[in-house]
């Protein structure tokens, strides 16, 4: 659909290529687009021809709140600035936005697991940026692997990752955007060990100012976003963020006692076989005992919870951890050499040899972190690994 009009805000979901005057996407300068959801590119006087789903409307979507807090944060010197707002608010936006509006290198943390624009879904992702239409188009300069979508049940290890990058960031301006979980009493406290980790000078409310944030500098500015996105949409747009990290990745197999493994204990323990697990487990593979946990690979998996009480008490372990090797079959991994890589996938284990086949990117790797999915046809599997 070709657009020729002043003054107007074109909503497109597709391709958009602007073929004369100024338009912009946030606040930044663009000539061509291509987007994965309802995008407002604002056309201040030209053409525009857009490939997709195309909505028109009269002068500028911008809430003018957001036109005012640039100039307050500016004028103020509020250099940490953090994001709080439900799902589907306009976060990511506004935090473009603000790279765009404000002067100067912007840092900014992708805290946003489940949605995530700079790394990938189950990570976190920090990179800098001038200007840019979309967090999607900031490199990334360091991450950190969660191995989950959500932080419901991981605070701690998200916590983990969001320490490492907040001390890791520089620029004249840091700004972190934060996933959208925001009610209930473990997200209230997840969302202030963050504000106790990070230390913003102002945290930015999408909408309505949480009732706990009454310690910290708080403004609530109107609360923007085209289309309210669905879980099957949500779910879709992931599935392609991993087909697009998983590309150019080639098979790689590393040593478990030459490479580190982490967010797991296996092969962190001693070699078992004795007579109780064979005795429990007629096709038992792999079995290795550790401080407080003991790992038990066996082809097929059934058990009763009596069988893992009796377990614990022989062995004096707190966990107890049975599963089967296709646990691993395309198991998401995080990939680290001397900064994070990106996602990769296991494709089998050799618990004999403690070789580990999986789907990589890079060459030099020194570390992969195990998830808590796999990858199958796009979609997030559960899988319970040791």
């Amino acid at each position: 659909m070709l657009i020729r009009d002043s003054n107007t805000t074109v909503l497109f979901e597709g391709t958009a290529e602007v073929l004369e005057g100024y338009a912009e996407v946030f606040g930044c300068p663009v000539k061509k687009l291509k987007t994965r959801k309802l995008t407002p590119l604002y056309l201040k006087d030209g053409a525009v021809e857009v490939d997709g789903l195309c909505i028109k409307v009269s002068g500028s979507t911008i809430p003018e709140s957001w036109e005012n807090i640039v100039e307050e944060i500016e004028s103020n010197e509020w250099r940490r600035i953090l994001l709080i707002g439900e799902t589907d608010t306009g976060k990511s936006s506004f935090a473009v936005w603000l790279i765009n509006r404000l002067g100067g290198r912007k840092c900014v943390i992708d805290a946003d697991i489940g949605q995530a624009d700079i790394a990938h879904p189950g990570a976190m992702g920090m990179g800098t940026a001038l200007q840019c239409p979309s967090l999607s188009e900031i490199e990334i300069s360091e991450g950190f692997f969660v191995g989950t979508t959500s932080p419901l049940g991981n605070e701690t290890r998200c916590l983990m990752g969001f320490a490492r990058l907040s001390t890791m960031a520089e620029g004249d301006w840091i700004i972190v955007d934060t996933t959208g979980w925001v009610r209930g009493k473990r997200a209230r406290n997840y969302k202030l060990a963050k504000l106790e980790v990070f230390r913003p000078d102002v945290v930015v409310c999408m909408g309505t100012t949480p009732y706990y944030l009454d310690e910290y500098n708080t403004i609530a500015i109107e609360s923007f976003v085209p289309k309210k996105r669905s879980r099957e949409l949500r779910g879709a747009i992931r599935g392609e963020c991993y087909a697009e990290w998983l590309k150019n990745t080639r098979p790689v197999t590393i040593n478990a006692n030459e490479v580190k493994i982490g967010n797991t204990t296996l092969f962190k323990g001693r070699e078992l076989r004795d007579g109780i697990l064979t005795e429990i487990f007629n096709r038992l593979i792999f079995a290795e005992l550790g401080s407080d946990f003991l790992n038990i690979c066996v082809k097929e998996e059934h058990i009763g919870m009596e069988a893992i009480k009796l377990l614990k008490e022989v062995y004096g372990v707190e966990d107890v951890n049975i599963f089967t090797p296709d646990c691993f079959s395309n198991l998401a991994v995080g990939i680290y050499s001397s900064r994070y890589e990106g996602i990769g996938l296991i494709k089998s284990i050799d618990f004999n040899s403690r070789k580990i086949d999986i789907l990589a990117r890079a060459k030099d790797i020194r570390r992969i972190e195990f998830g808590e999915f796999r990858i199958e046809d796009g979609k997030e599997v559960f899988t319970r690994v040791p």
